[in-house]
């Protein structure tokens, strides 16, 4: 929720709607720096954050409030470019350290496939005869 909320900022920062005075530069850095959060802070443990294109946008979003560049057209399309891979595939160019995890559709087609193996097992075997 918060990536798609800080990719409508940046497009409306792009098209002109919006001037980039210093309260939506924090609210555009806050919404990617919460998006950039792998596990919410409401849940038990320390928040984690990730290591691909959310903490490219959140970065990005910390140089364009700190004045470090100035916001012009340019940086907001590389702003609304960003923030828009953040949003709808952000493990496009990630970094994890050593830290792999198959993914939720991944464990589950290993759950079936041993399954599988099992029910092919008692087929040849006399299980099922």
């Amino acid at each position: 929720m918060f990536r798609m909320l800080a990719f409508v900022l940046a497009l409306l920062l792009l098209a002109g709607s919006v001037d980039p005075t210093r309260g939506w530069m924090v609210t555009l850095t806050v919404l990617t720096g919460l998006g950039a959060l792998r596990r919410p802070w409401w849940r038990f443990g320390p928040p984690r954050l990730a290591l691909d294109l959310r903490l490219a946008a959140f970065a990005l979003a910390v140089v364009l409030l700190t004045g470090a560049v100035e916001p012009a057209r340019d940086w907001f399309v590389v702003l609304s470019v960003v923030t828009g891979l953040a949003a709808f595939m952000p493990r496009l160019l990630a970094f994890d350290a050593g830290e792999w995890r198959a993914s939720r559709r991944e464990r589950a087609w290993a759950r079936r496939e041993r399954r599988w193996q099992g029910w092919v097992e008692d087929w040849e075997g006399d299980g099922w005869r």
